[in-house]
């Protein structure tokens, strides 16, 4: 007989393929796993081998030249393109698909072999979506050398795209319809036998040919419908760790050798149809599980995967038609009515609607007209629009949207750690029970014994208490993201519920953060040197080039045409303060009294409220802007009012009086005015250590310390880059309505997983000690678990209707 290949699991035909693994000779079956083994041992990843489960394919082969050259197209930036994305400067991240992958021991000798190559800062791989993001220095690593190290490891490796993800998904789900089709066929013919077989008006020879008919249907049950229990009990085995299917592979395993033995020998009792039940309904209950918690992915593998392939770019003249791939940054395409944005950017001409429902399940249309934006994945509705390129590929909305969604998918949350390690020893202590209930029965009658050893096993199956968290969490998530609340750490959702206190920033939170520039008011300063208000509004104006607050773009709007530009060099940010830079006249400020004057003048009656600009420390002209009031700001804050939440403004405007636009929002909290980014960081802290649970809303750069160190924190759509990388979530609609919302939707989110949890361990708590005494059949505890597990999912299902 010939041996198994150690790699992968085949059987070796050659001799030649052998290798020296933890001192001893070890045979492969072909030069690929002989290769891939080698790289395993010359990474210092030996310990690969004493979890490793063989795929049973053989390796793939190895690289070739004509592979390297393939290879080396993803090191060209228009390829990547479409699957990397640059998060911070000298920094880039790839999201792959991995093919081959089969057990967590492949996951982990993935991360742990990229993670060594130099250059490499970090990889994280997602066993349930098979996509292993990897972030790397490019100056350092070509991408190509990814490849080839996943390659060398004997699995394949692909740019991640939405719709081979969605096929993947398809593909498990015609899994489990087969699974379920074969179970759901077994159990009905098995149940007839079984009623012909308890009838008790058969002959022998009948009854054991109606015995040959069941064991012949139920075969495929055991080897296709609960095939994947028995490989998942048996990687948890070799890694010594009791999951959930340890016990069904037992109660399976158990019942139908058990029943063959009966068959083969002609007595005893048959539990055919028990088997058939149990894998029925336990596959029903996963089938489930898995359509809930993939809905996330597949919703927003569905906004990327709709974003069109190609659009009319103005080119040489006139406009042609291009693959996105091809457009860049700074590009002017033009949009029909009817279709899709593919890119992010500003409305250049024209005027139009869109609708916006696939990012923030806002379904009224918003007007877009000259210098709006305009996001990937939203539909014009009109007329045709031209737009500047902002943002493509992997950096555009659409694409963040998925790095979010996936990175809270990739979190897990502190109830669902629990439950995990509570379902790992509820599972050796069931077996335990088990093992002296089933004692005890041989001791008092034998002949009960081993049916009873089933049914505690088959009745104690922790499954709803494995599912109680993770199904919930992800509806909750699902349902929050159709309502436009992206949820982007898996934190977010048992914070919010515990929320006491709500910090909003002022200016493009509360406010729209469409500023206006209304006055200009000159200081005789600015007309002894002869400015002009058309001059320091342009002098503003290149002060504030290099910011993203809602205000520069005022100034930027509010520049004069053909007004000569002055150079600025040395551009500083000063967060709460304003912006600063420097020529050959001096230092010039942009900011608030204090800050403009550097302290050097008394305080004007007429600076509250005003921005002023300065030139070493004198005073040139102050400027005046307005923003108007969020439509959503009195009935979201009225709506968390209700929810007994505190609602506070931290803001870093200096005027110390209350807008009289937010007077008539009946603050219930405190007015903090004058904050730096340090300073309202200090202010949650002080909460916190208080017993207060704070939530922070804001969309600024200067909000990203508070956004960043907050329990938990939420930020806006059109807030900065860094603003939303550092919240826990993401308020696509702009509604604050929909924090009042979330906030009950975490509190339901809590009930709910509570109602499971009490469920799965009083159930448990009920069903053992019946099924100890021999009250329970077999066939009654798998209905009896099934049902236990169909109801946590379906409880979870509730949560599709938040309000």
């Amino acid at each position: 007989m010939n041996p198994d290949c150690f790699h992968c699991g085949l059987p070796v035909y050659d001799d030649r393929y052998r290798l020296t693994v933890a001192g001893e000779p070890r045979p492969f079956c072909c030069v690929g796993c002989l290769a891939a083994a080698q790289t395993i041992l010359d990474n210092g990843l030996e310990a690969y081998y004493r979890f490793h489960d063989p795929a049973q394919a053989p390796a793939a082969p190895p690289v070739t030249d004509s592979d390297r050259e393939k290879l080396l197209l993803y090191d060209r930036a228009d390829v990547q393109a479409e699957f990397v994305s640059q998060p911070n400067p000298g920094q880039l991240t790839a999201t792959l698909m991995i093919e081959g992958v089969s057990c967590s021991a492949c996951s982990w000798l993935i991360e742990k072999h990229l993670a060594r190559l130099p250059g490499v800062t970090s990889v994280h791989f997602n066993q349930t979506s098979h996509r292993c993001q990897v972030s790397w220095n490019p100056d350092q690593l070509p991408l190509s050398d990814v490849f080839l190290a996943v390659f060398g490891l004997g699995y394949r490796a692909h740019p991640y795209r939405p719709d081979q993800e969605e096929l993947l998904r398809q593909k498990e789900q015609r899994q489990y319809v087969l699974r379920l089709g074969i179970a759901g066929l077994g159990m009905m013919q098995a149940m007839m036998n079984a009623v012909a077989i308890y009838s008790g008006n058969m002959t022998g020879s009948t009854e054991l040919l109606v015995r040959w008919a069941s064991l012949v249907l139920t075969i495929p049950v055991v080897v296709i419908a609960a095939g994947p229990f028995f490989r998942s009990a048996w990687r948890s085995l070799k890694v010594r760790h009791l999951s959930m299917d340890v016990s069904v592979a037992l109660a399976i395993g158990s019942a139908f050798v058990a029943s063959v033995w009966a068959t083969l020998t002609g007595g005893g009792e048959v539990y055919y149809e028990s088997v058939n039940m149990f894998t029925f309904f336990l596959v029903l209950g996963r089938f489930l599980e898995f359509r809930a918690r993939t809905s996330v992915h597949a919703s927003g593998n569905a906004l990327a995967s709709h974003l069109p392939a190609t659009c009319q770019v103005w080119r040489e003249g006139h406009w042609q038609r291009q693959a996105l791939r091809d457009i860049h940054a700074g590009e002017r395409i033009l949009i029909q009515a009817g279709e899709l944005c593919p890119v992010d950017g500003v409305v250049r001409s024209g005027c139009s609607e869109f609708d916006e429902s696939r990012l923030t399940g806002e379904f009224k249309p918003r007007s877009k007209a000259p210098g709006d934006a305009v996001l990937a994945g939203t539909l014009n509705q009109s007329q045709a629009v031209e737009v500047d390129v902002e943002r493509t590929g992997q950096d555009s909305s659409a694409s963040s949207l998925m790095q979010l969604l996936e990175r809270a998918a990739s979190e897990k949350p502190r109830l669902a750690e629990l439950a995990d390690r509570g379902a790992h020893h509820f599972v050796a202590s069931t077996l335990l029970i088990t093992a002296i209930i089933g004692l005890v029965w041989l001791w008092v009658a034998p002949d009960r014994a081993f049916w009873v050893v089933i049914s505690v096993l088959v009745v104690t199956c922790p499954c709803a208490l494995s599912l109680a968290t993770p199904t919930v969490l992800a509806q909750a998530t699902n349902s929050l993201r159709q309502r436009g609340l992206i949820i982007t750490r898996g934190h977010t959702l048992d914070q919010l519920a515990s929320v006491t206190d709500l910090a909003f920033d002022k200016t493009g939170t509360l406010t729209e953060g469409h500023f206006v520039l209304t006055g200009v008011y000159p200081e005789a300063e600015a007309e002894r040197l002869g400015f002009t208000e058309a001059d320091l509004i342009a002098i503003a104006a290149e002060l504030e080039r290099t910011s993203e607050h809602p205000i520069a773009r005022a100034f930027r709007q509010a520049q004069p045409p053909g007004t000569p530009v002055r150079k600025l060099r040395d551009h500083q940010r000063h967060p709460g303060a304003g912006q600063s830079a420097r020529d050959a006249a001096g230092t010039w400020r942009l900011g608030h009294w204090d800050f403009a004057s550097e302290g050097s003048a008394a305080t004007p009656t007429s600076a509250s409220g005003r921005i002023w600009l300065s030139l070493n420390g004198r005073a040139l002209a102050a400027f005046s802007v307005n923003d108007d009031l969020r439509g959503s700001a009195l009935p979201g804050l009225e709506s968390l009012e209700t929810l007994g939440v505190r609602c506070h403004i931290l803001t870093g405007d200096p005027n110390g009086e209350l807008d009289p636009r937010l007077a008539y929002l009946s603050l219930n909290g405190r007015f903090h005015f004058g904050l730096s980014a340090e300073q309202k960081l200090g202010w949650v802290n002080q909460q916190t250590s208080q017993g207060a649970r704070v939530a922070v809303v804001g969309d600024g750069i200067n909000d990203a310390p508070v956004l960043a160190g907050a329990p938990v924190s939420v930020a806006m759509s059109s807030g900065t880059d860094l603003a939303k990388q550092a919240a826990d979530a993401l308020l696509l609609n702009e509604n604050l309505t929909t924090l009042a919302l979330a906030i009950q939707a975490a509190r339901k989110t809590r009930r709910v997983i509570r109602q499971n949890l009490v469920w799965a361990l009083l159930y448990n708590g009920l069903a053992l000690p019946l099924a100890a005494l021999g009250w329970v059949a077999p066939w009654q505890a798998a209905i009896g678990m099934s049902l236990s597990s169909l109801l946590v999912v379906g409880n979870a299902l509730r949560l599709r209707r938040l309000s």
